[in-house]
């Protein structure tokens, strides 16, 4: 019984490497479903656990009133109800562990890496690509200009980055964080999901 966490570069296939590699090994992968458990435990839809999560800060507080409450839903038990980072987090840091638990589970995002730092049966994966090859990704995918596709890379990865920062207080791009790192521009998705399941069998 293992637990895998893949951390990822924006334009790096980690959906599609997450997938194949639980295929391969039987796991069950966790991604978009993370977000929904999140939302039905804090009573939130799911586009409004990502804008939390994508502007996620240390002092920002989203208040139930007549503002703000197309963003986030009353808390229960709270007369106006907010949806603040402590909250925020150990919800997420509960069912990332509740998946620990279960095991033989891919959990892509969420700072599973940090989350479960050093924690027996896990292996910890970054997905990474040289910059130029996401920009020709991007513009592929999304069909857009370079310019564009620098853009939301960029945007992407600030999030990414301030997510693990502001939560655990670690640097998203510390190797350290890491088990095994993957160079997406110079593997194939099937050679990554090969790469993982070789390494959590060891």
């Amino acid at each position: 019984m293992a637990v895998i966490t893949i951390s990822k570069e924006f334009g790096t296939d980690a959906g599609h490497v997450a997938a194949l590699a639980a295929q391969k090994l039987g796991y069950e992968h966790i991604g978009k479903k993370l977000t929904a458990e999140i939302a039905k435990e804090l009573n939130l839809s799911e586009a409004e656990v990502e804008t939390f999560k994508q502007t996620s800060q240390s002092r920002i507080i989203r208040l139930v009133d007549r503002y703000t409450c197309t963003l986030v839903q009353k808390v229960v038990d709270r007369e106006h109800g907010c949806l603040d980072d402590a909250n925020y987090y150990e919800s997420t840091k509960n069912l990332v562990e509740k998946l620990y638990d279960a095991g033989n589970v891919i959990i892509l995002g969420w700072g599973g890496q940090c989350i479960l730092r050093g924690k027996p049966g896990t292996l910890h994966v970054r997905l990474t690509k040289d910059e130029d090859l996401k920009i020709e990704k991007i513009m592929q995918d999304h069909d857009v200009n370079r310019l564009a596709a620098k853009k939301l890379i960029e945007r992407e990865e600030k999030d990414s980055s301030a997510y693990v920062k502001h939560y655990f207080n670690e640097d998203w791009n510390d190797a350290r964080l890491y088990d095994l790192i993957i160079d997406m521009g110079k593997q194939s998705v099937e050679q990554a999901a090969e790469m993982i399941c070789k390494n959590i069998s060891t």
